[in-house]
């Protein structure tokens, strides 16, 4: 038995580090009988959660994927991969999803918001669509659009994307009012690939 627990952890320890060792120390105590011996405790202290702190009312997650139709012209598995750089001429597409968090988690569909949109600087604002998508199997989530234009700047791009949910009336539940739920990604520490606007190559 105690070649299998030291077997076991020591498989974990290449996984899982620490909490390999604690196995280890756990397992061989318990097998041998012996009473455990004294243990340091180190105490971690651990940063700010990434969505902050307080209640959330209103919770999404936001990518931008390479858009078919630009002048840059794409492999044809390239459209809908997964991207923060692209060029002048290629189309950016945000994709948005979530939930509205006060009314336990309904989903932010055409029915529960009242409007979305993604904020390029110097652009107007661009409408977020809900709709279905050819993905197996077929799912629905928010997309915009942004071709990007030959006199766009290089560099950083800090957009932001804004969502508005509908009120839900009393009925059911209690009412909620309209809430606004906002991702900005200049300064957002949970942004490690910032969306950038690259020199041709």
């Amino acid at each position: 038995m105690k070649k299998l627990i030291i077997t076991v952890a020591a498989g974990l320890v290449a996984i899982g580090g620490v909490v390999g060792v604690a196995i280890i120390g756990a397992g061989a105590g318990a097998a041998t009988g012996h009473a455990g011996a004294a243990t340091t405790t180190t105490t971690t202290t651990l940063a700010p959660p990434v969505q902050g702190v307080g209640p959330h009312k209103v919770f999404f997650s936001v990518d931008t994927v390479q858009g078919g139709g630009g002048t840059v012209k794409l492999p044809a598995d390239a459209a809908c991969s997964m991207t923060n750089l692209f060029q002048r001429g290629d189309v950016v597409v945000f994709r948005m999803w979530g939930v509205h968090v006060t009314t336990g988690g309904n989903d932010l569909s055409n029915v529960t918001v009242k409007k979305a949109f993604v904020k390029v600087p110097g652009l107007p604002a661009i409408p977020l669509v809900y709709g279905t998508h050819p993905t197996k199997p077929a799912v629905s989530y928010w997309t915009a659009a942004w071709p990007v234009a030959k006199s766009y700047p290089l560099g950083v791009v800090n957009f932001s994307v804004t969502v508005v949910t509908n009120p839900v009336p009393d009925g059911l539940s209690a009412a909620v009012p309209s809430e606004t739920g906002v991702f900005t990604q200049q300064d957002s520490p949970q942004v490690a690939s910032p969306l950038t606007i690259e020199p041709s190559s």
